[in-house]
Formats: C-alpha cells, structure tokens, sequence
C-alpha cells in the first residue's frame, strides 16, 4: 500500500530533511507533498485525501494548530493523522495539540529515530483505521442487502389478506422505519416487456432511484421482473393524494418517464389489507377500470375466486384427481382472460405458495422445492405451465393427506389450547407457539380456527377478557394492574378489547351486575 504524507513547515531544510528520512529509512511505499506556506497545505489537505500530515506549529502566515482547527471545522474525518513539528516545548503548544488530537508531538531538533518511530507508530494507526473502515462498510453493505432482501419478500406478504395474523407488524415497522397501517400501493411497469433479463434490471434500476428520491419512506419490491410495486405510508386519503402527484412531478423528470406506466391504489388500512390496494393500482397501469367497477370482470373474478377457493379447500379434503385437475385448466384460462399471459405465470405461483402454506408443507420439501419451480414456470408456455401447476398440485394434495392423517392422530393442538390456558399473562405470539409445537405458522393459524372454531388471537383475547372479568369482580386492583396481569402491554388497548368483546368499559362491569360466566 502507497501511503500519503503531506509535510508543512516553513524552513525548507524541515521538509527535505524529514522527506529524506521517510523514503530512504523505511520500507514502505510513500506519496509525499512538501509545502513551506500554511494556507497552502490547509487548501491541499481540504481537497486531497492525506493519511500522515507532518505540521510546524509556528509558520508566518498560519499557525499549525490553527490549521488543524480549521481544518477539523470544515472536514470531520479520522485522517489525516496530524504530527506536529515544533521547537518550542511550551505547556499551552503541547495542550493545545492534545485538544485538536494531534498524533504525536516531536521537538526540534529530532533525530532519525524520533521521525522513524513515530511514523511506524503512525502507520500502524493508519492500518487500524483503514480495517476498521473496511470492516464498516462491508456490515453496512451486508446490513443493506439483507434488508433489501427482507423488503422484496415482505411487500407480497402485505398485499396478502390477514398477513400479519402470522407476522409481528410492529417488528417489522421497527425494521423499515416506516408505518404500515395504513398506506397506498404503487406499480409500475414497463412498456416494453420483451426482455425480461433486461426488464427486471431496469426496474431495479427504477427501484433504487425511487428509494434515493423518497429518502427510503418507502417499500418497494419487483414482482416476478415485470412489475414494480411500491408501499407509500399515509395516514389519510388527502394525504395520499398529495403524495401521489409529488410522485409524479419527481418521476416526470426522470430520464426513464416516457417507458414507463404507472397506477395507484386509493388508501387502504391494514385491517382490510391491501392485496385489493395491488389490483386496483396494477389495472390502473392497464388503462383499465379496476375489476370491481366492471360488470363483465367481477363475474370472472368471482368465479376465478371461486375456483381458488375450491382449490385450496380440497388440499386437506377428500377430492377425486380429475375435478382438481379440472379446476386447473379452467383457472388458467380465466387467468389469461383476467390478467394476461405474463400474469399468468405470477397467479400459478402465488396459488402453489398459498396451497404449501395451507398444508404447512416446507417450501424446500424434496418432492416440490419451490426455488426450483419457480423459474421453471417463468420460462415455460401456457401449455407447460398448466402441467407443471397440475404436478405440483397433486403432489401437494398427496404430502397434505399424509400430514392430515398425522394430525389427526395425535394431540398437538389441545396441547397447544393447554399452553395458552397456563401462560396467557405472558407474551406469547402466533409464532412462537406454532414453533413450540413444530407447525408452520399459518398452518397453525389455519388448523386452530378449525379446531376451536376463532383464530388464535381472538381465542387469547377472549381468554384474557374473561381473566380480566374475574379479576375485576373479585380483586380491588386496578384497572391499569388488571390489564397487565392478564397479558395487556397497553392498557388503553386493553380497554378497546374489552369493550369489544363484553359492549362495556372494565369500570362499567367492575360495577354492574353481568354475570362473569356470561361473557
């Protein structure tokens, strides 16, 4: 490594003589700048990147430790390491000099072994910041990558519908820095769609210039290289509305504007989800009405949904081959119809996705590894993509079976009721539980309604109302002590809930005469 010195000092024989020790007593690569004026080395250190700087304390038109001052004001930066140079050995120098965080202080008149020490020592520094630095910058890069990458495959899940009965919606809006209860839905697409190589680089491209321009307050992610969608936060329709069009003056100068279409949903709330958000933005890019104001669409889509629905139910029910194989064919004509070829390939996978995850089979199972279908069905025909789907079906209908029969013969899930029943003080997340009892999560989610006939989290609420309600009776704790021995962290949320599930505030039971068992 080549190791820039910048040396200052207003006697010439200094600098030369401070040169020559450098280059001819050391076996180290060296890039040296000698200056004799003050002001000229502080211009030459503000617009050139130095490792060592050696600096006389008194030059005529510069004080050194002026220099490093001013020099500290303008650039905040670990280098250059500063030594001073001095003949004077005063107090107030040598105190000023730790001020500033000058490296090292040597007198005049040094030796060799002052200026050849002192520089290994330098070096030494220099290396230490150099592998730090480093090593920042590669976390930083990793950190970003892996949030990328988080972001991408997190958007799908938020356009799914009851997504976060099976995610922490606040860990992940600690992990974005971004409110996701309630926002609008960007796609974009591209006009021409040839080449998808080409598109998903472009709309990477898109993807990160989005993410610059509104300071990464927002979520992006490509759909399947054809799309982009992106998540903007909003706390109301007006609100969005103003962002959508700072939106598109920003995306207007861009050099990509004219290749481009894009569509934005009106604001959704995260109660309803936002997969309708999807749709109705992406049809916007189509120039076409969203579905649901189209007579002629919202029959296909019923029926398209129904079909899905059939589908999905079948997977843990008795169902014979050929009707599922049916379903198959006609929901991929009515996908084609409804959305395109090029969607197609986008609704044949999220239905396998949403099947695995209906049957809690691993997505990484040997008899259907989801990363190796994937591509295969981006790069196959309509006619190959419907044999593929329909393989992939029947082996998911053939691993389900053999689970269900697993299930039904043993106790996992009134095992999982007593646990609840024991711990529902503590925290105790969907996710947690269905990891403790070795099931995917919305698996669990799924297998729990259909035993106890509520989803997991209304069967905690409910369970922790009625503690609630027996403790109310029967203690004279209060209402904020109440909430946290039942399992509340916010007792404000504690008091919703309540009144949710009994008509009345806990103050407003504590002193009624409603029967506990009642509730």
């Amino acid at each position: 490594m080549t190791y820039k010195v910048l040396i200052a000092d207003d006697e010439k024989i200094v600098v030369d003589s401070i040169k020559f020790i450098l280059e001819n007593n050391l076996n180290t690569d060296f890039e040296i700048s000698i200056f004799t004026s003050g002001r000229e080395a502080l211009e030459n250190l503000l617009f050139y990147s130095y490792h060592i700087a050696f600096i006389d304390i008194k030059m005529p038109d510069l004080d050194g430790l002026e220099l490093i001052e001013e020099y500290r004001k303008m650039k905040n930066s670990e280098f250059p390491i500063f030594i001073i140079v001095s003949a004077y050995d005063r107090f107030e120098f040598a105190k000023k000099a730790i001020k500033e965080k000058a490296f090292a202080y040597i007198l005049k008149p040094y030796s060799i072994e002052d200026i050849i020490s002192t520089m290994h020592s330098a070096i030494a520094q220099v290396d230490s910041i150099l592998a730090r630095t480093k090593e920042n910058i590669e976390k930083n890069a990793q950190l970003i990558v892996m949030r990328n990458l988080l972001e991408n495959s997190f958007i799908p899940t938020l356009i799914f519908k009851n997504a976060f009965d099976i995610v922490d919606v606040n860990q992940y809006e600690k992990i974005f820095g971004i409110n996701l209860k309630s926002g609008f839905l960007m796609v974009l697409t591209l006009k021409d769609k040839s080449d998808l190589v080409s598109s998903f680089k472009e709309l990477d491209n898109i993807r990160k210039d989005i993410k610059i321009s509104f300071e990464h307050k927002a979520l992006t992610s490509i759909g399947m290289g054809e799309y982009l969608i992106c998540f903007f936060p909003s706390q109301s329709q007006k609100e969005a509305e103003v962002l959508q069009e700072k939106i598109q003056e920003i995306l207007k100068q861009k050099p990509y504007w004219n290749s481009i279409k894009i569509g934005f949903s009106d604001l959704y709330y995260l109660e309803e989800g936002y997969e309708n958000a999807f749709w109705e933005a992406y049809y916007s890019t189509l120039d076409l009405e969203f579905p649901e104001e189209n007579e002629e669409n919202e029959h296909l889509l019923l029926l398209t949904e129904n079909l899905e629905a059939k589908l999905i139910h079948s997977i843990n029910n008795p169902t014979q081959i050929p009707m599922i194989e049916n379903y198959i064919t006609q929901l991929c004509k009515l996908y084609i119809e409804l959305f395109g070829e090029n969607n197609l390939k986008y609704k044949v996978i999220k239905l396998i996705i949403m099947l695995l995850l209906e049957t809690g089979i691993a997505t990484s199972d040997e008899s259907i590894d989801v990363e190796k279908l994937i591509p295969q069905i981006l790069n196959s025909s309509y006619e190959q993509i419907v044999e593929i789907f329909k393989k992939a079906v029947l082996t998911l209908f053939s691993k389900a079976k053999t689970k269900h029969e697993q299930i039904i013969n043993n106790d996992s899930i009134n095992k999982a009721i007593e646990f609840i029943n024991q711990n529902y003080s503590e925290e105790i997340t969907l996710s947690q539980i269905s990891s403790t009892f070795n099931f995917n999560p919305y698996y669990f989610s799924k297998l729990f309604k259909k035993y106890t006939g509520v989803s997991f989290k209304t069967y905690l609420t409910k369970l922790r109302i009625q503690k609630a309600c027996q403790l109310l009776k029967n203690t004279s704790k209060s209402i904020k002590e109440i909430s946290f021995a039942v399992g509340f962290s916010d007792p404000n949320y504690f008091i919703k809930a309540f009144k949710k599930f009994t008509g009345m505030t806990p103050s407003a039971f504590r002193s009624s005469s409603v029967d506990i068992n009642s509730i």
